[in-house]
């Protein structure tokens, strides 16, 4: 795993622990600590500054799919081809929590920005929502049946969008479980989906682009070009204006949402910017 300057793409560190592949990488708010969950079933914690590891768990029974960190930075959620999800104190790196999954092989986990909900989902296409705080089974919303790739809660944390093996991104009301709108992504399978605010999504797949969608006229306003294989990574800054996308053509690029000259991408190549 490595570290980069987002500004320069100055490589900054790399962390060599991991015995197989990394499958997912969050970064604490503060921007201090990273944590990794990879195919060899270990959850790492690291100090950033130090370049060292806090602390390693081995004992998952499967290759972890996904970590997410609570916005308090003090929980992550682990999960992985499996029917549990695992809470994972960051101050002990002690499994706090242990829960059940709605089916056996959960591939996605999301916080909402406000730390209340928690979503998982994965090969049947159902998606759980617990409340953080009680650890409370909210509600189960169905879809399609087909495996589901990546969850984000909007901003303002009213509603959750799901994508993956069907043919459309589908966004519920997160209190109620109703469908509010669904986007058609044909033919494209989407691998990774963020909120940029709360009126724009991007979502990132199988045709190696990076769709920017207005949600009001739930349609595409950008589309982005440059990668070369499956998008399955996105993350956005919180001003809506830089968006990260990872792909299986083994570039990280950073692209400008607004009318400035575009970020240097970590693959040291200039890219276009989203206008």
């Amino acid at each position: 795993m490595t570290i980069w300057d987002a500004a320069s793409a100055e490589l900054k560190g790399r962390f060599e622990d991991h015995a197989d592949w990394v499958q997912s990488v969050v970064v604490s708010h503060d921007g201090d600590a990273v944590a990794s969950g990879a195919g060899d079933r270990s959850l790492c914690m690291w100090d950033v500054a130090e370049q060292k590891r806090l602390f390693q768990l081995p004992a998952f029974a499967n290759a972890i799919a996904a970590v997410s960190l609570h916005p308090n930075d003090q929980q992550i959620a682990v999960v992985g081809f499996c029917n549990s999800l695992k809470i994972v104190n960051t101050s002990t790196g002690q499994v706090s929590q242990e829960l059940v999954c709605p089916c056996g092989d959960v591939r996605t986990v999301a916080f909402s920005r406000d730390g209340e909900r928690m979503a998982v989902a994965g090969r049947n296409g159902k998606i759980r929502v617990w409340n953080v705080n009680s650890g409370a089974r909210e509600r189960d919303i169905e879809t399609d049946g087909r495996r589901i790739r990546a969850l984000s809660f909007s901003p303002d944390g009213r509603w959750v969008a799901a994508a993956g093996s069907s043919p459309m991104i589908r966004i519920f009301d997160a209190t109620t479980g109703q469908v509010v709108m669904t986007l058609n992504t044909r033919p494209a399978k989407v691998y990774a989906l963020v909120f940029i605010d709360d009126r724009r999504l991007a979502t990132g797949g199988t045709d190696n682009c990076i769709h920017l969608w207005d949600l009001e006229s739930r349609q595409v306003t950008s589309r982005l070009v440059g990668h070369t294989g499956t998008v399955d990574a996105l993350a956005c800054d919180g001003s809506g204006t830089v968006l990260v996308s990872g792909s299986y053509d083994t570039t990280l690029r950073i692209w400008n949402l607004d009318d400035r000259p575009p970020a240097a991408t970590a693959t040291r190549q200039r890219s276009a910017s989203a206008r």
